[in-house]
């Protein structure tokens, strides 16, 4: 490319300069600088870290948990009102004593004196009043700190536990294969543009190369003319010609400064990335159909990308089965702060075992039972589907390929007679055996030839593009852009 169009572009733009880049380090810089695939990677991080979280659920949770209340009065725990009905219950059956004995010995006179019952009465009171403590007891004081250790460790959860690591496991595989299915599509429309790109520099020099020659045969034609052997017709026919050729320049400038462009929005950019390489003769390889549906399968990102989701929704089946299936878990708790009040109200510490089992929950198990498998039929179908749409146009990329190169090979000669026809008909121009319309009409054709030619490499290039990004094999482009311009 000219150095004086990538000034040109940049000073149009106002994008600072960049020197012409190749595919391969294109390439490199949008593997590095995309903020889609940046973004991307992101979030592969971020599963990954999500499945490392999910093997806490096989260990134990233990928790601390701490508190302040402030009561608007103590609790009290006051025992003495039934200690007093304790005495008033054995007094009588004390004094009831007391009365029995005195009649056994008083057979005449059974009947107590009221001095000795209550002499009775009172002894026994006291007896039982020195005997029976008070019980007084503050529970929980009006500013009152608890603290307590917790300790939870899973027995059995009907296989969700596992059942949820491999999901997450699964999840990360799939955003891995998201990431590869990005590079992969960011690669091929990375590389379509460059070439299209590519195509126009060629373009632009050969628009360049006939807007000199139709400049030159404009002035022979002005120097014919003002010398009589040429009528004015033939100098108006090379300005139509030397017009339409600038017009054209012009177009494909336009079109390559938006290219240009592009890439480097796509790159992450600041400088423009204006591609340096030429356009080179297609491939000298080909395709094999049944060679290229086995790699569809096994390494097509985008097929990789549903089977990853496919697999984690067969996981999530597993979670949902779980469902249906008790729960069982080992507890313990330790009380931090428990005073002697607390104590004899609570014990200190306790361990145990604890079951659950869903019973009714409205039939939103089953539902989600049967939309989970919904969801892996769903994405077994799109993969089907996806590998049957690669496949075919696989095959039409294939037959675009191989037509392709062979008008390549039909316009490389059809271009050697276009260009042996314009230097005849120069000569006879020369000679005045010609008119300026047959020179310029021989230029035209034999630009024309050369853009067909251009056109046809292009298209080979953009097929064998396709096709390897079909197959997920976009990075072996390169190797064969680079052999096949050696």
């Amino acid at each position: 490319m000219p150095r004086r169009l990538a000034l040109a572009i940049a000073a149009a733009t106002g994008i600072v300069q960049s020197e012409p880049m190749t595919l391969s380090v294109g390439l490199q810089r949008l593997e590095t600088g995309n903020n889609g695939l940046k973004a991307q990677t992101q979030k592969l991080t971020t599963a990954s870290e999500l499945h490392k979280a999910t093997f806490a659920n096989f260990l134990p949770v233990v928790k601390l948990d701490a508190g302040y209340m402030h009561l608007d009065r103590d609790i009290v725990l006051d025992m003495d009102p039934i200690r007093d009905a304790m005495i008033q219950l054995q007094t009588g059956d004390a004094v009831s004593l007391a009365k029995l004995d005195y009649a056994m010995k008083n057979p005449t006179n059974p009947a107590m004196p009221a001095a000795g019952q209550s002499a009775a009465k009172n002894a026994a009171m006291a007896q039982l009043d020195a005997a029976l403590p008070h019980f007084v007891k503050t529970s929980k004081e009006q500013d009152d700190w608890e603290a307590s250790v917790t300790a939870y460790q899973p027995l059995f959860h009907g296989g969700r536990i596992l059942a949820a690591e491999r999901v997450a496991a699964a999840r990360e595989r799939a955003a891995g294969s998201d990431l590869d299915r990005q590079k992969n599509d960011l690669r091929r429309d990375f590389t379509k543009l460059y070439l299209q790109g590519t195509l126009l520099r060629s373009s632009i020099a050969l628009r360049n190369e006939a807007i000199d020659a139709i400049q030159h045969h404009r002035d022979r034609a002005r120097t014919m003319v003002t010398q009589g052997m040429a009528d004015r017709a033939a100098l108006l026919r090379a300005e139509m010609a030397l017009a339409d050729a600038r017009t054209s320049l012009s177009d494909d400038s336009a079109k390559l400064e938006s290219i240009s462009l592009t890439l480097a929005q796509m790159a992450g950019q600041d400088e423009i990335i204006l591609p340096s390489d030429t356009l080179p003769p297609p491939a000298q390889t080909d395709f094999d159909v049944a060679v290229i549906a086995t790699e569809i399968g096994k390494h097509s990102p985008l097929v990789r990308s549903l089977a990853a989701q496919q697999d984690v929704a067969h996981k999530a089946v597993a979670v949902k089965n779980a469902d249906f299936l008790p729960e069982f878990g080992a507890f313990g708790k330790y009380e931090l702060n428990q005073d002697a009040a607390k104590a004899a109200l609570a014990p200190c510490w306790v361990v145990g075992v604890k079951g659950t089992v869903s019973l009714f929950r409205g039939g939103a198990d089953w539902h989600g039972h049967q939309a989970a498998r919904s969801t892996e039929v769903e994405l077994a179908n799109l993969r089907e589907e996806a590998e049957s749409a690669l496949l075919a146009q696989a095959k039409r990329q294939i037959l675009t390929f191989r037509q392709s190169r062979t008008r390549f090979a039909n316009l490389s000669t059809q271009r050697d007679l276009a260009r042996e026809n314009h230097r005849v008909t120069e000569m006879r121009f020369e000679q005045g055996q010609a008119t300026s319309l047959e020179v310029v009409d021989a230029w035209i054709s034999m630009q024309k030839a050369d853009l067909d030619r251009l056109a046809a490499s292009g298209d080979a290039w953009i097929s064998t593009q396709e096709i390897l990004w079909a197959s997920g094999r976009t990075s072996e482009f390169v190797n064969l852009w680079n052999g096949a311009r050696k």
